[in-house]
């Protein structure tokens, strides 16, 4: 481990100055006052950056809705109105977006918000022209998260002629536009746009430049660790697991060397590869890469991914007395209702089950190894298949 630290040092050391002093007042994580708080600014065109609307106009571009959103020098933006992340409108037009950067869903959010709008605001679905009145964006490090059906509530996502809509009950004027961006393919690429249109104001430039570093920081770009380990993992082939074995059991020692050094992304980066080389030769299950608040997840891969399913996962790592837990999860979106209907089939199978987990999961320990983890997953791959059956007798079940 010394011997590793030190080569990470002088891999470091050969690399230019990573200092930001975003990141010396705010954690990169941080989606209130960091991510919010710098998106608002640029996409308010009264703010003092004096770039009127060229920062908001090249968003809108960036995702389909500056034809759709119309010219007007009445644009208001607002953060957390409503608890609303931020909130853009111009009378006519009003636009939702969701910022997610590890928060899990709440209970109805994006319902809330779009009847926050309809009822309280009196923002009418569509005009007279038949064109929806509001727009809701879902920005998230990854574009494959979705939002919950626990925040949509009745709204579903419908894509009908390649635009994107969300849809309540059959009543067509019940819809507004959706939009799922991510961080890395949407916000990164406008950021650099944006910067070089204002590329000659040397202050406004930079202060967008600190802003791409601190979100290349939280998704994982602009890691020191994480491009070390990427280069040294080229050279390692047959012996990676040994390598990550090694960093694991660092983390999760009393006396960790390398934990005081890096953030919550770089750890669970570190893990998940761990958990991935631990994993890959349990041929009949698939590793995933879980969801804002299941990191890693091998399932039977005869479930498929929006299923709702049991499966081994790495879970609850954006709570930090969890981090540690590996063990038996019911994976996917789903009520509270239909929750409690599998609990009562399943503990039929295993009393242990709480609706959300299995009681006997490892915690991991210094004592903790690949083979440890190997062992548990051929303890209880049966008890995985078994619990699936009985999941798919609840679904199938006509009556529930």
């Amino acid at each position: 481990m010394e011997n590793f630290l030190e080569q990470f040092k002088e891999f470091k050391e050969k690399n230019k100055s990573n200092y930001n002093p975003l990141l010396k007042v705010l954690p990169a994580h941080d989606e209130v006052n960091l991510h919010s708080g710098i998106l608002k600014s640029l996409l308010d065109p009264s703010e003092n950056h004096e770039q009127g609307r060229l920062f908001l106009d090249l968003f809108l571009e960036k995702i389909g809705l500056k034809e759709w959103f119309e010219k007007s020098d009445d644009v208001k933006v607002l953060k957390e109105y409503k608890n609303i992340d931020i909130y853009i409108h111009n009378g006519t037009k009003h636009i939702i977006l969701e910022n997610k950067i590890w928060a899990k869903d709440q209970h109805q959010q994006i319902a809330r918000y779009i009847e926050i709008l309809n009822k309280e605001e009196n923002v009418s679905y569509k005009d007279i022209e038949n064109i929806e009145n509001i727009a809701v964006i879902y920005l998230t490090l990854s574009k494959d998260r979705q939002p919950s059906n626990e925040s949509l509530g009745k709204w579903k996502i419908e894509n009908t002629e390649n635009e994107l809509f969300l849809k309540k009950g059959d009543d067509g004027d019940d819809k507004v536009l959706y939009r799922q961006i991510s961080y890395k393919n949407e916000i990164l690429p406008w950021l650099e746009s944006s910067q070089e249109k204002v590329k000659n104001l040397c202050s406004l430039s930079q202060a967008i430049e600190f802003y791409k570093d601190a979100i290349n920081n939280v998704i994982g770009n602009g890691s020191d660790i994480i491009s070390f380990l990427k280069e040294k993992s080229k050279n390692f082939d047959s012996k990676l697991l040994e390598l990550f074995e090694l960093l694991f059991q660092d983390l999760i020692s009393k006396e960790s060397k390398l934990l005081p050094k890096i953030s919550m992304y770089e750890r669970d980066y570190i893990i998940n590869k761990f958990l991935e080389e631990t994993c890959k030769d349990f041929n009949d299950f698939s590793i995933d890469n879980g969801s804002s608040y299941i990191q890693f997840i091998l399932k039977p891969k005869s479930v498929s991914n929006n299923d709702v399913y049991f499966a081994f996962a790495w879970f609850d790592t954006t709570n930090s007395k969890n981090w540690k837990n590996f063990g038996i999860r019911l994976i996917g979106d789903i009520s509270k209702e239909d929750r409690e209907k599998i609990q009562e089939e399943a503990k039929k199978k295993d009393d242990k089950f709480n609706g959300y987990t299995l009681s006997d999961y490892i915690v991991f320990d210094e004592k903790s190894t690949a083979e440890t983890i190997r062992d548990f997953i051929k303890k209880n791959k049966e008890k995985i298949k078994e619990l699936n059956e009985k999941l798919n007798g609840v679904k199938n079940n006509e009556n529930t």
